[in-house]
């Protein structure tokens, strides 16, 4: 058995104190696990294809920023998961739609915008109303009495938007002859190429990837502030000017993921109108 020898006392102590510094060092070598989180819009695979490269480049980026950290990955199942996740403090930043974005601040208004992201170098996309192409229904008001797909039901562009489109041309939940929340973009243009329903909402991207192939036809467009990337509130304000610093100068095949050319600086009054349309969607009822 080890034994010391104690000279005034000290000895031991100094062997405590020894070592209390090297576990100290070990464990500030240890990388900081940021956890950054996202929804599903399409199928979880093709989420988890395009995500590694970005969450590589994003750890790549903040270690060359001085920031010793090892970036983790949640997908959440639906946006309502998301939104809880940002706003409790689960995740340490987050990938938000608009209208989540909107409810995320409600919720918890010390989140920080990080940035937002560029679609051609603006902060807006479209969002679309679709039909088959061979359908009979030429306006919104021929949708009296029809079926629509919806997307999440805190969707943007596959909830909030197009409900207050229709709202404005007069149809409101009663006018549908029914319709449903099927969640992701993608199964919404699915179900109505299928036929399954006449009408639905989705983005811009969904539709052009599948339109020619599934014999879509646009019927509506309207347009979305994008996507919003926010940081939990309490996150180290060091880390947070670094997440934001390595977003607004992320490029290359990590930008895969978010389908768009890069990142703008942002304000949250950049969703004001979004913020005045969501209260027109409340119309819609049901």
């Amino acid at each position: 058995m080890p034994t010391f020898r104690n000279i005034g006392g000290f000895r031991p102590l100094w062997c405590l104190v020894l070592l209390a510094l090297v576990v100290g060092r070990a464990l500030a070598d240890e990388p900081k696990v940021l956890i950054f989180s996202s929804y599903a819009t399409e199928r979880p695979s093709e989420e988890i294809r395009k995500m590694e490269p970005f969450r590589q480049a994003i750890e790549r980026r903040l270690r060359a920023r001085g920031r010793n950290v090892r970036v983790e990955v949640r997908i959440f199942a639906t946006y309502e998961e998301g939104v809880h996740a940002i706003v409790s403090g689960e995740v340490d930043f987050s990938r938000l739609g608009p209208a989540s974005y909107v409810i995320a601040k409600e919720r918890n208004p010390d989140l920080s915008l990080l940035a937002v992201e560029a679609h051609n170098g603006k902060k807006d996309f479209s969002g679309l109303i679709v039909v088959a192409k061979d359908s009979s229904i030429q306006s919104l008001a021929d949708l009296r009495g029809k079926t629509f797909a919806f997307g999440d039901p805190a969707s943007t562009t596959g909830r909030y938007l197009p409900q207050a489109e229709l709202t404005k041309a007069g149809i409101t939940a009663k006018d549908l002859a029914s319709y449903e929340y099927l969640g992701r973009h993608d199964k919404v243009v699915f179900a109505v190429a299928s036929g399954t329903y006449d009408a639905g909402a989705s983005n811009e991207g969904t539709v052009q990837k599948y339109a020619a192939e599934r014999g879509l036809r646009e019927l509506a467009r309207f347009p979305s502030p994008t996507q919003a990337w926010v940081a939990r509130s309490g996150l180290d304000a060091k880390v947070t000017a670094a997440l934001r610093r390595t977003l607004l100068s992320l490029t290359g095949p990590a930008l895969d993921y978010v389908d768009r050319n890069g990142f703008l600086p942002a304000t949250d009054s950049d969703y004001d109108e979004l913020r005045r349309r969501i209260a027109v969607a409340r119309g819609f009822g049901g």
